[in-house]
């Protein structure tokens, strides 16, 4: 048994099959945020983790200069249920980006899906940095899971070619002045799955929204009189999501606000 007496919080994602008693070398950028970052030497423990296999944590038995090796030592969590819901978005600059991806890994997503629309400005993203920033997010949160993120699609594809099932929430700015379209909204969510939609930079185009409107399984949401920012209005979305059907549900029902 481990003493967790001094609670290291340092976590890693590692794909490799994980089980206890099993022997693992860690190399390239994980070695240099241990030993050069975090200063971690032999019989330091942190925790490690994937989203097959669970969370455990692991102890580091020998150091070179390039790799070093961990023995698995415990499991401490099974691998955790997914909060069935996604994230679309359109995507703007570099660090709204970032910030769309890394709250919305934080918030439970369990996808990511960048789109295009017609006010979309950037039209190419990078995947690769997307689900690096998704696993840093990951690890520091405490989640085992790590949300698939898609190639960037046109809109209109994914939504005609989406699961009725799953309902789509959009922030809808032509809702904004109307305080009442709002209130009919939370008695809506009542599926185990869903998706919140946020346009561009200068919101979703009039053909866009008639498109959207045109859809039964795409309902607007209101996000009251301010204009937001996409990565604010992704935040705002999730949380709007959890409160009504989601992690945050109970917290509400108790009014612990």
């Amino acid at each position: 048994m481990v003493d967790f007496s001094y609670s290291p919080k340092i976590r890693l994602y590692v794909k490799n099959k994980l089980e206890c008693d099993q022997i693992l070398l860690i190399e390239n950028k994980q070695f240099h945020y241990l030993i050069n970052v975090m200063r971690k030497k032999i019989d330091d423990c942190f925790f490690i983790f994937n989203e097959l296999d669970g969370e455990f944590i692991a102890k580091i038995i020998s150091v070179n200069k390039k790799k070093l090796t961990i023995n698995i030592l415990q499991k401490l969590k099974i691998p955790e249920k997914l909060s069935d819901i996604w994230v679309i978005f359109a995507p703007v600059k570099k660090n709204a980006t970032d910030i769309i991806i890394q709250k919305s890994t934080e918030l439970g997503v369990s996808r990511i899906i960048p789109i295009l629309t017609e006010r979309t400005i950037t039209r190419k993203i990078n995947l690769k940095r997307m689900e690096d920033i998704a696993i840093e997010s990951s690890e520091q949160s405490e989640r085992v899971t790590i949300p698939e993120i898609m190639p960037i699609q046109d809109m209109t594809k994914v939504i005609s070619e989406w699961d009725m099932n799953r309902k789509i929430y959009y922030g809808d700015e032509t809702m904004r002045h109307n305080k009442n379209n709002a209130k009919d909204v939370p008695q809506q969510i009542t599926h185990a799955s869903g998706a919140i939609l946020i346009g561009p930079e200068g919101g979703f185009s009039i053909n866009e929204i008639d498109f959207l409107k045109s859809k039964n399984f795409v309902i607007p949401i209101n996000f009251g009189p301010r204009v937001l920012r996409s990565d604010t209005a992704v935040i705002s979305g999730l949380v709007f999501w959890h409160m009504v059907n989601g992690d945050m549900k109970n917290c509400s029902q108790n009014n612990i606000l």
